[in-house]
């Protein structure tokens, strides 16, 4: 199955790059946006071949495909490219694709830079499913909240690119305003709401190993669980009082800032997060 592993590890990001030569492509058309997008079904095609590749990779090796470096980045890549499939599914609205098959390009091409087939030793953690389904949910939270922020900064400037009545190429070929804040919503809440389901796992299997968690030694939980809260009750929030427009942008932005702030401390100190020793 190697063989096959590594032909699929060199394709995905040929692939990838194609999917978005067509996004660019559609994004600088001149004319209209009717017919069929074909770049739309080849991204699916995309995805479905990656999911395959990890689910292969996860049996060649006998655990969940996220114990490497390697594998943890394809993950991601494909997380990312998923959520903005579905939210160009749901808004039917392809001109901010290149945006993001670009990113998940990028991610792909570390991955397979950095793929390594001989792995000596595997967490134990790596091959139980609850865990596994925490680094999945919490992964493709991210993902959404990525997506999320990128929307309401895209919103943002191009709220005031038309104040200033001086809209460049790329302004104007976003969508509109309304559209972009329905993205960056519905972003948001699945966001919130995956990555609020990837760290109640987490927690599980904290508790499952030790009858309780001492916030001194684990530090980073709670710095993740305060992220998480913080962004759920600016979510309330903006709901409650029905903050939309030009404030939600910056809310979601100040959301997404301090979640990565956060998460930069995270991933600094990955193994002790993760070790829960």
């Amino acid at each position: 199955m190697q063989p096959l592993l590594a032909t699929l590890n060199m394709f995905l990001p040929l692939l990838y790059a194609g999917v978005l030569a067509t996004y660019i492509r559609h994004f600088f058309s001149s004319g209209r946006d009717d017919g069929t997008f074909w770049g739309t079904y080849m991204l699916y095609a995309a995805l479905g071949l990656h999911g395959g590749f990890l689910i292969l990779r996860g049996i060649s090796t006998g655990h969940f495909p996220f114990a490497t470096r390697s594998e943890f980045v394809s993950l991601l890549a494909l997380s990312v490219g998923a959520t903005y499939a579905l939210e160009e599914l749901r808004h039917d609205n392809a001109n901010t694709g290149l945006f993001f098959v670009g990113m998940v390009l990028l991610f792909q091409i570390a991955s397979s830079v950095w793929a390594d087939w001989h792995i000596a030793d595997v967490p134990p953690r790596a091959r139980d499913p609850v865990y596994g389904a925490h680094v999945v949910f919490t992964v493709f939270g991210f993902a959404g909240l990525t997506l999320s922020s990128l929307y309401a900064l895209m919103y943002v400037l191009l709220s005031r690119q038309l104040k200033s009545r001086e809209l460049g190429v790329i302004f104007r070929k976003l969508p509109p305003l309304t559209l972009l804040e329905k993205m960056s919503k519905l972003a948001t809440t699945s966001g919130v709401v995956l990555l609020g389901l990837g760290l109640a796992l987490g927690h599980w299997v904290a508790f499952q190993q030790f009858s309780t968690v001492d916030p001194l030694r684990h530090p980073l939980i709670v710095i993740a669980d305060i992220a998480w809260i913080s962004y759920l009750i600016g979510l309330i929030v903006a709901k409650v009082r029905g903050l939309s427009g030009i404030r939600m942008g910056y809310l979601s932005l100040a959301g997404y800032l301090l979640f990565m702030g956060a998460m930069v401390v995270v991933i600094t100190q990955l193994e002790a997060f993760h070790s829960f020793s």
